[in-house]
């Protein structure tokens, strides 16, 4: 009988210290995941399981970041893959996360993760439920909602261009004739584009063809790439970022000799450019304080905005209060640049510094601009020939 009462009572016991144990892990695993449902601890241990064969990251970037308009991104994956493999090896990188402040509280938060010290990662979650334990505990499960592997090298004050998606996205204006690169990938000539007007040829386009411009707006990229082109040699030009997400490139033709002969039989641009200097400082004889003059040697074209700006000038009461001074010498004289963008069309770059006495001081006037000359074909617009159609300011653009 005694018996049979102890070995119930173990029975009871044990099965008392089961469920205490049961109960125990129960609530431990409860505590467990309500420390791990803040943003910060659920990345961080999302991202420690991230391979090259699974993990919500690695998967979310396969899916958007790899394969953009310019194909695989091999050099942005390996990037990503090999500091994933670092955290493995003896010279682990030390990864941090911190929740972005504008998104604290909200269920959409976002966790940025750095790698040594350097921007990494961008990514957002969106909590796809939220769970209810022991009756006052809620924990949030989570969704991996974006992920942005982002430039090391960026200026944190730089906000990032993001699409309601949070992937990035980017507005692109490339010369024609020019090959768009992404990371040092080619996007394809077949990618989606608008054809647009490029600044530089406004006050030539209504005498001849010139250059258009293509705009690309890409959408959907889960990483920050270099943006680049080739231009018409083969040369990479790099990309003028004007506002977050919207870049430039600048229509840097490259220059030919070809061009320069060419030229040569067209006009003297130095000579040009330093009587318009002078008709500016009210040296150049003649009728109408030399308009003319100008107007002949110059080659302007009239109808252009080049020709009404001298006309402008000559028409001026203030051209006849141009200070008393004496042009003492010309130093730093170059033509450069030469380049032919169609038959029709040549331009070439044109810099000198004049040097005045004005009222017993020095002064010294800079002309550093591109001249662009037009070969007019059409009688209803001028006799046929070449003409000088604009001059482009290219100061400090050096």
């Amino acid at each position: 009988m005694k018996s049979k009462f102890w070995k119930i009572y173990l029975v009871y016991l044990l099965a008392i210290l089961a469920g205490l144990a049961a109960l125990h892990f129960y609530v431990k695993g409860i505590m467990v995941d309500y420390e791990k449902q803040d943003p910060e601890p659920y990345v961080s241990e999302m991202f420690r399981h991230v391979n090259e064969k699974d993990g919500q990251i690695g998967q979310y970037l396969e899916e958007h970041a790899f394969n953009g308009p310019a194909g695989e991104l091999a050099a942005t994956k390996e990037r990503f893959y090999s500091i994933v493999k670092s955290l493995k090896g003896d010279d682990a990188a030390q990864i941090s996360f911190e929740e972005d402040p504008a998104h604290i509280g909200s269920m959409d938060p976002v966790v940025n993760v750095t790698a040594n010290g350097k921007p990494f990662l961008r990514v957002g979650l969106h909590e796809a439920e939220k769970v209810t334990k022991l009756m006052i505990m809620n924990i949030s499960k989570w969704d991996v909602s974006s992920v942005t592997l982002l430039d090391p090298d960026r200026d944190a004050s730089t906000p990032l261009n993001l699409d309601e998606n949070g992937l990035l996205s980017y507005t692109v204006s490339v010369p024609e004739g020019f090959t768009l690169l992404l990371d040092g990938q080619a996007v394809s000539a077949d990618a989606p584009h608008t054809d647009t007007g490029l600044p530089e040829f406004e006050y030539v386009a209504p005498f001849t063809e010139v250059p258009s411009g293509m705009q690309y707006d890409i959408k959907g990229l889960a990483a920050e790439v270099r943006v680049s082109a080739l231009n018409n040699a083969g040369d990479e030009v790099a990309a003028v970022q004007t506002s977050p997400g919207v870049y430039d490139i600048p229509a840097n033709f490259a220059e030919t000799a070809e061009a320069q002969a060419a030229m040569a039989g067209i006009a003297d641009p130095l000579y040009i450019g330093e009587l318009w200097s002078q008709f500016m400082t009210d040296d150049v004889g003649g009728s109408w304080h030399g308009f003319y003059t100008v107007v002949r040697e110059c080659k302007l074209l009239e109808g252009s905005n080049l020709y009404d700006l001298a006309d402008r000038w000559a028409s001026s009461v203030d051209i006849t209060f141009v200070s008393n001074h004496v042009i003492t010498a010309w130093n730093k004289e170059s033509v450069s640049n030469f380049i032919q963008y169609n038959e029709n069309l040549l331009s070439c770059d044109v810099y000198f510094e004049k040097e005045m006495r004005v009222a017993g001081q020095q002064r010294v006037d800079v002309f550093d601009n591109r001249m662009y000359f037009v070969n007019i074909t059409d009688p209803a617009i001028a006799a046929p020939g070449w003409y000088l159609a604009d001059m482009l300011s290219l100061a400090g653009t050096h």
